[in-house]
């Protein structure tokens, strides 16, 4: 297996345990990150800077029970990790369920990743979270 491709595996079992630790480790302190526009709350936009992103995702994750991301296939693209899969976690206003397809996009400097490129079915998301 490739280093992108075991560095992934990593990234999305931290990402599913809300591990920051692990994040730190593995993303740049320079991370940017681009969610995806239309995403409910003002998130899907672009974050300048690792703690940023971090605190993205803690809003998000504030919303959601047992929100992650969970990945269909992981794709070594040479410098850039592309994973394909889907959302999936409880609104905790609405009590409704969450299952948003996506798509990643995680350049890599062969050490650790430098920003995402998020592409979800925002519509999704804005279903199960209001009422």
């Amino acid at each position: 297996m490739s280093d992108i491709l075991s560095a992934g595996r990593v990234l999305y079992a931290a990402l599913a345990d809300g591990d920051a630790d692990a994040l730190g480790r593995l993303l740049s302190p320079a991370f940017q990150g681009r969610l995806t526009e239309g995403l409910p709350h003002g998130l899907g936009r672009q974050y300048d800077g690792l703690e940023m992103m971090m605190n993205a995702w803690a809003a998000a994750d504030r919303r959601f029970e047992m929100l992650r991301p969970e990945p269909d296939e992981l794709f070594d693209g040479g410098c850039v990790l592309i994973a394909r899969g889907h959302y999936v976690g409880k609104a905790n206003a609405t009590g409704r369920p969450l299952r948003a397809a996506f798509a990643h996009f995680w350049p890599f400097d062969g050490r650790q990743f430098t920003a995402v490129r998020q592409i979800t079915d925002s519509g999704a998301w804005r279903d199960a979270l209001e009422p």
